[in-house]
């Protein structure tokens, strides 16, 4: 059901609730925090500065700083939307990318002749980049 009203398959989020919850706040096992270098530590750069300056930890302390700026924008519609379609084919779970793809021509044979292609997908982009900062407060 999943697949179809939001075009996400259930197969993933299970699997990364599961993740999640085997091992919180673990790097590269818990999905929450796995964006955590690209985004969010800014790499190896920042982990040698502070290693060059002899301190142990991260400087969590300014993460509020600037978490809902990066956050939330690149989690919904930039990864998790390319990320889906990739979990889904490797994964061969052809029944949740059938129910996906009801989804998109749902919205799609909506919107399309309304607001044309590239406004269909302004339209989509806009909805998941809405609902990503709505996702990231309530959770």
């Amino acid at each position: 059901v999943i697949g179809h009203l939001k075009g996400a398959p259930a197969s993933w989020w299970n699997h990364l609730h599961f993740q999640h919850h085997a091992k919180p706040n673990c790097f590269c096992k818990d999905p929450d925090i796995n964006m955590h270098p690209f985004f969010f530590a800014l790499g190896k750069i920042l982990s040698v500065e502070l290693g060059k300056q002899k301190k142990k930890y991260m400087p969590y302390n300014h993460q509020h700083k600037y978490f809902f700026l990066i956050g939330p924008p690149a989690l919904l519609p930039a990864y998790f939307q390319w990320y889906i379609f990739y979990f889904v084919i490797k994964r061969k779970k052809w029944v949740d990318l059938a129910w996906m793809t009801s989804f998109y021509v749902r919205i799609f044979l909506t919107y399309v002749p309304l607001l044309g292609l590239k406004g269909s997908l302004g339209l989509l982009f806009l909805v998941r980049f809405l609902e990503s900062n709505w996702f990231v407060w309530v959770t």
